[in-house]
Order: structure tokens, then C-alpha cells, then sequence
């Protein structure tokens, strides 16, 4: 019988930090015993937080974290909430250099029928698609 299970943000990080051998060989562990029809599913908190913790805590460049966030949606057995809005943030980020959260934020909203997101910050008004500024 297969089985979803959510998964938080510091599982997700240690398939790419490996600052904790005994989280790692916990995780490595885990994902081993899982069934071929297991699901983890990885909502949109922790797609932020580890975009945050990677960039911020870690000094990942932002390149390697957009690879890491598109391998997450690429991986077999991982269900990563809005699968749409994540990879077209991944794509906006790539082409116009804005930032994730901002461009998470605007295409999770126009996928939900929004014609525009208000915002009170400049620079994402004036760069990431579909945001506009409150004046």
C-alpha cells in the first residue's frame, strides 16, 4: 500500500547539505525503506525555507539553488505543491534574474486566477511578470 508522507524543510536539507552525517544517513536511510509507490510531498514552506536556509545560513550561490529546487520537481516520488507555479518561478528566476520568493509568489497567484499581485516593493514591480506596485 502506498503511502504520502510531508516532508519538512530540514529533510529537504540534508539531501543537499551534508553539515550533519547522522541527518544524512537518517534521510539516506528513510528514503530507502520508502515503497516504489510512496509519495513525499513537499509543500510550498519548505521550498521557501530551504531557498532562504540555502542562500542565507549556507552561502549557496543562487544558481545551485535553482538546481536543486528544479531536481526536487524532477525527482521520482516527490509531489512538490504547486509543481507549476515552483517551476515557472525556477524559469522566471533563471531568465530575468528576480528573486524566488517574489516570483513564487506572482505565479502561484496568477495560477490561481489573479490578474496582477500587488506589492509594495519596487524592485519586484518593476522586474518580476504579473506585479505591480501599490502607489
Amino acid at each position: 500500500m502506498s503511502e504520502r508522507l510531508g516532508i519538512d524543510t530540514n529533510i529537504l536539507l540534508r539531501l543537499v547539505v551534508p553539515d550533519d552525517a547522522d541527518q544524512a544517513g537518517a534521510v539516506d536511510r528513510f528514503l530507502n525503506r520508502l515503497g516504489p509507490d510512496d509519495v513525499l510531498v513537499v509543500n510550498l514552506s519548505a521550498i521557501l525555507e530551504a531557498n532562504w536556509v540555502l542562500r542565507r545560513k549556507y552561502g549557496y550561490p543562487r544558481e545551485r539553488v535553482l538546481d536543486f529546487i528544479q531536481a526536487l520537481l524532477e525527482r521520482r516520488g516527490f509531489e512538490v505543491a504547486a509543481y507549476e507555479a515552483v517551476g515557472n518561478a525556477v524559469h522566471l528566476c533563471r531568465m530575468l534574474n528576480v528573486d524566488f520568493a517574489d516570483a513564487l509568489l506572482s505565479e502561484t497567484n496568477r495560477i490561481d486566477g489573479c490578474s496582477r499581485t500587488m506589492t509594495f516593493d519596487r524592485k519586484a514591480a518593476a522586474r518580476v511578470p504579473g506585479m505591480e506596485l501599490l502607489t
